[in-house]
Protein backbone atom coordinates (compact mmCIF):
# COMPACT_ATOMS: atom_id res chain seq x y z
CA UNK A 1 0.00 0.00 0.00
CA UNK A 2 1.35 3.22 -0.96
CA UNK A 3 -0.19 6.29 0.99
CA UNK A 4 -2.06 9.07 -1.00
CA UNK A 5 -1.86 12.10 1.26
CA UNK A 6 0.10 14.64 -0.21
CA UNK A 7 2.66 14.38 2.53
CA UNK A 8 4.56 11.13 2.03
CA UNK A 9 4.29 8.53 -0.71
CA UNK A 10 5.95 5.32 1.27
CA UNK A 11 4.97 1.88 1.31
CA UNK A 12 4.30 0.31 4.52
CA UNK A 13 6.73 -2.85 5.98
CA UNK A 14 4.07 -5.01 5.20
CA UNK A 15 3.67 -4.27 2.13
CA UNK A 16 7.37 -4.23 1.01
CA UNK A 17 7.46 -7.47 2.53
CA UNK A 18 4.79 -8.86 0.22
CA UNK A 19 6.44 -7.69 -2.47
CA UNK A 20 9.53 -9.00 -1.67
CA UNK A 21 8.24 -12.88 -1.05
CA UNK A 22 6.29 -12.34 -4.52
CA UNK A 23 9.50 -11.60 -6.31
CA UNK A 24 11.63 -14.05 -4.53
CA UNK A 25 8.40 -16.54 -4.71
CA UNK A 26 8.27 -16.21 -8.89
CA UNK A 27 12.23 -16.03 -9.10
CA UNK A 28 12.64 -19.61 -7.46
CA UNK A 29 9.65 -20.47 -9.89
CA UNK A 30 11.78 -19.55 -12.58
CA UNK A 31 15.09 -20.71 -11.41
CA UNK A 32 13.63 -24.80 -10.33
CA UNK A 33 12.21 -24.59 -14.27
CA UNK A 34 15.57 -23.38 -16.00
CA UNK A 35 17.59 -26.03 -13.72
CA UNK A 36 15.05 -28.54 -14.42
CA UNK A 37 16.06 -28.19 -17.96
CA UNK A 38 19.39 -29.71 -17.26
CA UNK A 39 18.74 -32.68 -14.99
CA UNK A 40 18.09 -35.71 -17.05
CA UNK A 41 16.40 -36.42 -19.43
CA UNK A 42 17.85 -32.48 -20.73
CA UNK A 43 15.45 -30.46 -22.13
CA UNK A 44 12.20 -31.85 -20.14
CA UNK A 45 10.44 -30.22 -17.58
CA UNK A 46 9.23 -32.64 -14.70
CA UNK A 47 4.88 -32.18 -14.09
CA UNK A 48 5.97 -31.65 -10.57
CA UNK A 49 8.24 -28.69 -11.23
CA UNK A 50 5.49 -27.09 -13.60
CA UNK A 51 3.05 -27.84 -10.78
CA UNK A 52 5.38 -25.92 -8.78
CA UNK A 53 6.14 -22.74 -10.99
CA UNK A 54 1.75 -22.79 -11.38
CA UNK A 55 1.42 -22.58 -7.16
CA UNK A 56 4.17 -20.01 -7.05
CA UNK A 57 2.32 -17.76 -9.59
CA UNK A 58 -0.78 -18.01 -7.80
CA UNK A 59 0.93 -17.28 -4.44
CA UNK A 60 2.50 -14.11 -5.98
CA UNK A 61 -1.23 -13.32 -7.44
CA UNK A 62 -2.95 -13.76 -3.94
CA UNK A 63 -0.07 -11.56 -2.17
CA UNK A 64 -0.39 -8.87 -4.95
CA UNK A 65 -3.56 -8.82 -5.06
CA UNK A 66 -4.82 -9.14 -1.26
CA UNK A 67 -2.27 -5.83 -1.07
CA UNK A 68 -4.06 -4.41 -3.51
CA UNK A 69 -7.12 -4.53 -1.89
CA UNK A 70 -6.86 -3.69 1.82
CA UNK A 71 -5.14 -0.57 0.21
CA UNK A 72 -7.93 0.72 -1.62
CA UNK A 73 -10.41 -0.06 1.69
CA UNK A 74 -7.44 1.82 3.27
CA UNK A 75 -7.76 4.88 1.10
CA UNK A 76 -11.79 4.57 1.24
CA UNK A 77 -12.08 4.61 4.72
CA UNK A 78 -9.51 7.48 5.24
CA UNK A 79 -11.86 9.82 2.66
CA UNK A 80 -15.00 8.98 4.53
CA UNK A 81 -13.51 9.91 7.48
CA UNK A 82 -11.53 12.94 6.74
CA UNK A 83 -15.26 13.67 4.99
CA UNK A 84 -16.88 12.96 7.97
CA UNK A 85 -14.59 15.50 10.08
CA UNK A 86 -15.12 18.09 7.92
CA UNK A 87 -18.82 18.21 7.57
CA UNK A 88 -20.09 16.59 10.44
CA UNK A 89 -24.24 15.58 10.70
CA UNK A 90 -25.26 17.26 13.91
Amino acid sequence: MITTDNHSRRASLRDILAYAMAAISLAAAITAIFIALFIPPEGEVHSSVLTYFGISCAFCGSLLGISAHFSNELTRFKSEITSLIKNPKS
